[in-house]
């Protein structure tokens, strides 16, 4: 059913005051409910909804019938309010309407029921009464508890019908009710249910409903949520929401920055929620490397990878940069890293500036990516020519598959030019070759670049003290052997030194990462010296003061002779 025929049953519904029951079923997460909402919204606006009071009840966690009628009456708002969650002035007008429906005959719940036991219940049974010509509202249908049945609860709509005037809308995803509960509702759907709609938007409609009027910020957004397909509103607007951030973290870099962002946000957004099978999945996407680029024998992949690919092929993407990761985490953690995110954003803005000038590096690689021609030849002296140029705003992803490219074409001397033409461009630039801390350590993977990367960096690599080490193992509970050897050549004064210039929480983290070397069964010499020249540099605080004393015996220090019975230094 499309989005203007659900707009116009929806409309008529409201309109009308005539008793009946509406059904709206579809998938999970296509906007059901928030289309029902805005619609609502919209109606109470222009004054197009036939009845006082509406009231809205999700199934979920409904355990009784009883409670589901309190709840009806305890949701209850005047429709002018709409949109305003209940309060304590809706409480007190329902409670009203309750008093004044009361008669004698409905004061049998109060008198057939045990004063403390069942007044709670009574009270919840007596409130339905005064529930009349409302708009109710039932959500999430499929979700009920065992413990109420749908033939109670079709039973319960049907009575709000035609015993209390009112009209009703039941949301629910008919997939996932289950056999026995479908069985059920089919049973009673002739008797209960007055019309269905089918909702299944199309990814236009989608939009239309999460995003309407999008600002021209927002355009692109939009063309990628429409080129992938998707039709599931939560998954729209967590995009909008992240995306929303990134304009706010990347004003005033090139629009091609901010391109690649909805570009990139929409595809692992997709990926990351959706349970499709034809929908690549998120860590496929992420962790593609160089498998859509034909550098590496595929015979290997299965036939739904082969889908996949055909899928992001499709959508227009290669692989995953230094950006693009920024963007995953973004996606996975729902918030931004800003400090992270604008040092790769602003990486690929000067690679961008870049490849508009005439020698763009970009544009050499078209030569291979837009063409069937026979010139290799051609291709590979385009991308020399560039690549020397723009060495300098290259990243070692890019380098590693331009050397891979060379590689594959029969090039190992051309190859191992370029990796020399990098680290010239990047003399000043050092920690570029640190691949231990590069997001995509692990995608480089010609074994030259590696190497030539491992040494200049050991080269450079400043010595670490004791406090750098203490800060690293204490805050990732783990060491490596440079850590430990670090720790082990050093003094007891050293470790004293740390201690005591050290104040705040980092202290006890310092103390016991020292100390735990000496704890394992089996620690090494190595590691038992380390523990012994921290455990050196506690006694030596301990006998400064008694209070030192008692704060080092906290962390499991033997202080025998250390201070006296008077506290005097012995």
């Amino acid at each position: 059913m499309s989005l203007n025929v659900v707009r116009e049953q929806i409309g008529r519904f409201l309109e009308s005051a005539e008793p009946e029951v509406m059904a709206i079923k579809g998938a999970w997460g296509v906007g059901k409910t928030y289309t029902w909402h805005t619609l609502l919204l919209d109606a109470r606006r222009n004054d197009k909804i036939a009845l006082d009071t509406y009231s809205y009840i999700s199934l979920f966690g409904v355990q009784s019938l009883d409670s589901l009628k309190y709840a009806i009456f305890e949701q209850a708002v005047n429709k002018n309010i709409i949109g305003q969650a209940p309060s304590i002035e809706s409480f007190k007008s329902n409670a009203a309407k309750l008093v004044s429906s009361l008669s004698k005959k409905s004061l049998i719940y109060f008198n057939a029921a045990p004063v403390i036991k069942n007044f709670a219940p009574a009270i919840q049974s007596a409130s339905f009464l005064s529930v009349n010509k409302s708009v109710v509202c039932i959500d999430d249908f499929e979700r009920k508890s065992d413990s109420v049945s749908l033939r109670d609860i079709l039973g319960l709509v049907l009575q709000l019908k035609e015993q209390r005037s009112c009209k009703v809308v039941l949301i629910f995803n008919d997939q996932t009710m289950g056999s026995e509960n479908n069985e059920e509702y089919q049973k009673f759907r002739e008797k209960v249910i007055d019309f269905e709609i089918e909702f299944n938007p199309t990814s236009r409609e989608c939009v239309e409903i999460a995003i309407p009027n999008p600002a021209e910020s927002k355009q692109v957004l939009v063309e990628h949520i429409e080129k992938l397909g998707i039709s599931n509103i939560r998954i729209i607007k967590k995009i909008e929401r992240l995306f929303d951030q990134f304009m706010t973290h990347l004003a005033g870099f090139e629009k091609e920055v901010t391109h690649q962002a909805a570009h990139t946000l929409c595809l692992y957004a997709l990926c990351f929620y959706s349970t499709k099978p034809e929908v690549p999945k998120y860590d496929y996407v992420k962790n593609i490397g160089y498998r859509l680029l034909g550098f590496d024998e595929q015979e290997d992949q299965t036939d739904q990878e082969r889908s996949w690919n055909a899928f992001l092929r499709e959508y227009g993407y290669q692989h995953a940069d230094e950006f693009d990761l920024q963007i995953a985490a973004a996606v996975e953690k729902g918030y931004i890293e800003r400090v992270a995110l604008a040092q790769e954003a602003g990486k690929l803005n000067s690679q961008i500036v870049a490849a508009k000038s005439e020698s763009s590096f970009s544009s050499a690689w078209d030569l291979y990516h837009n063409s069937f021609e026979n010139n290799t030849e051609e291709v590979l002296n385009a991308l020399r020519a560039s690549f020397e140029v723009n060495a300098k705003v290259i990243s070692p992803l890019n380098l590693n598959g331009t050397v891979r490219l060379f590689r594959e074409l029969g090039e190992d001397g051309q190859a191992d030019d370029l990796i020399e033409i990098y680290v010239s461009a990047h003399e000043g630039n050092p920690q570029i070759f640190d691949l231990n801390a590069y997001g995509f350590a692990g995608e480089i993977t010609d074994e030259a670049i590696r190497e030539r990367f491992s040494t200049i960096a050991e080269s450079n690599k400043a010595p670490k003290s004791v406090r750098d080490v203490l800060a690293d193992i204490s805050s990732r509970n783990g060491w490596n052997e440079e850590d430990e050897k670090v720790l082990a050549d050093a003094t007891a004064e050293e470790f004293l030194d740390v201690f005591k210039s050290e104040q705040g929480g980092n202290l006890s983290r310092y103390v016991n990462a020292s100390l735990r070397f000496g704890k394992f069964s089996n620690s090494s010499e190595q590691q038992q010296k380390i523990a012994e020249n921290a455990t050196q540099a506690l006694r030596i605080i301990a006998r400064e003061s008694l209070i030192n004393k008692m704060r080092v015996r906290k962390y499991g220090v033997q202080l025998d002779n250390v201070l006296d019975d008077e506290g005097n230094i012995a």
